[in-house]
């Protein structure tokens, strides 16, 4: 039976009065009841966790004490704006942070999007400094949901990240990818502590995100028009910044790892998902049905960047299951310039994409129609089949030029910058 069942079985045994808007339960009966870890059960970050029993009677659940919580009928989620648009971010570090912003967990993209000043330049605070993370008790509080007080002292709280400038702090919640919403409380129990423990200063709840596939730092700056009122956060602005490296790259750079030429590209324009393949794979996303699901595939295109991946020396399969290879493991290790600079050398193995950069390096142009044929010249294939490679070859090297500088996309050619 799954936590979610698990609590419709607790309702019943607790014979909670579904017409009542408040039930209160201890961890020690979930426990007994479901067998389960309370912390667990407890987990409803968005409302996609929240169990049929809670979504069908409009509840949701906030922890009170120190091993007991309050189930409240209220609207306890915010669904989070949408970003109309991505900026570029030039990042403002003196030198390349190879420890940074290299797997697949939002603290390290929090932290890197902080050092290179991003964040100073949303909240316009001035300098910040580093001075909260992890896990606390809450101080005494109490707030209303509805008409309904809620008395809140000693619970377990988390801070991601806090920073504090002269005037203010600011309390971050980091998520990997973007939800749909998020439970208001996150933001609320560290936003009334952190009040309590600075009255004098402004606290500034945000929300952060990072996507790994577009590689889009995003955050939402929130704030709460009434202390005592779980419900009336409101947002003050959202950001999502491409964070860009200034360090130059020379085409002359961009070689092949090996000498090995790989002769046809396949149909897999993203590279973004092929990067993020690797890091599934890392993650246990390791056959055809994951990644179909993961990526919301159809099961050919996901044949398409497996092949591409594999052909990459990137994974590899057997018996219907990928692994990471040395090369692999290696990607993931590498900070995000430098593993831009990795990826790019293995595609340039592809002998179509060697052929373009060298192209550009001698003539400082590359057209469609020099693409069109540079197709035609290394394979057997034409009509409709021959517009397709071109235009996966043309998304890899847009791909390329985004991420080095070295030359630039306009109109129908590429030209050196």
């Amino acid at each position: 039976m799954s936590n979610r069942e698990l609590w419709s079985k607790v309702f019943e045994i607790k014979k909670f009065d579904l017409n009542k808007d408040i039930h209160f339960i201890t961890a020690k009966e979930i426990k007994q009841i479901t067998g389960q870890e309370p912390r667990n059960m407890a987990k409803m970050d968005s409302t996609a966790d929240l169990p049929s029993i809670f979504k069908n009677n409009g509840y949701f659940l906030l922890p009170i004490e120190n091993g007991r919580y309050e189930i409240i009928r209220g609207e306890g989620y915010h669904k989070l704006e949408k970003n109309k648009k991505t900026g570029e971010y030039d990042a403002d570090i003196k030198f390349s942070i190879t420890t940074a912003a290299r797997g697949a967990s939002e603290m390290e993209y929090l932290d890197y999007s902080i050092y290179t000043g991003v964040l100073e330049k949303i909240l316009g605070l001035g300098s910040m400094y580093p001075s909260i993370r992890g896990r606390g008790r809450s101080r005494s509080f109490n707030f209303f949901v509805n008409r309904h007080q809620v008395d809140v002292s000693g619970v377990q709280l988390e801070v991601d990240s806090g920073l504090e400038a002269e005037h203010a702090i600011v309390l971050i919640e980091a998520k990997m990818e973007t939800p749909e919403d998020f439970i208001v409380r996150q933001l609320y129990y560290p936003y009334r502590h952190f009040g309590l423990i600075s009255p004098y200063k402004k606290i500034v709840p945000t929300f952060f995100t990072y996507d790994l596939g577009n590689k889009v730092y995003k955050y939402w700056v929130y704030d709460f028009k009434n202390d005592v009122d779980y419900n009336s956060i409101y947002l003050k602005s959202v950001h999502a910044f491409k964070i860009i490296s200034t360090e130059p790259v020379e085409l002359s750079e961009l070689k092949p790892l090996e000498n090995t030429q790989i002769a046809d590209i396949p149909q897999a324009n993203d590279l973004d998902k092929i990067i993020t393949m690797v890091f599934g794979v890392n993650e246990k996303i390791d056959d055809y049905k994951k990644i179909a699901k993961y990526f919301e595939f159809n099961e050919r295109q996901s044949s398409y960047y497996r092949q591409a991946a594999e052909s990459l020396g990137l994974i590899s399969s057997h018996k219907g299951k990928y692994y990471l290879t040395d090369k692999g493991q290696k990607l993931i290790k590498l900070s995000t310039s430098e593993r831009n600079i990795f990826f790019i050398k293995l595609i340039s193995e592809y002998e179509l994409v060697k052929s373009s950069l060298d192209i550009l390096q001698h003539k400082s142009v590359l057209t469609d129609g020099d693409l069109v044929k540079l197709v035609r010249q290394n394979h057997k294939i034409s009509g409709s089949t021959v517009i397709r490679r071109a235009q996966s070859l043309k998304s890899w090297l847009n791909w390329i030029a985004e991420r080095t500088n070295t030359f630039i996309k306009e109109d129908n050619k590429f030209i050196v910058s």
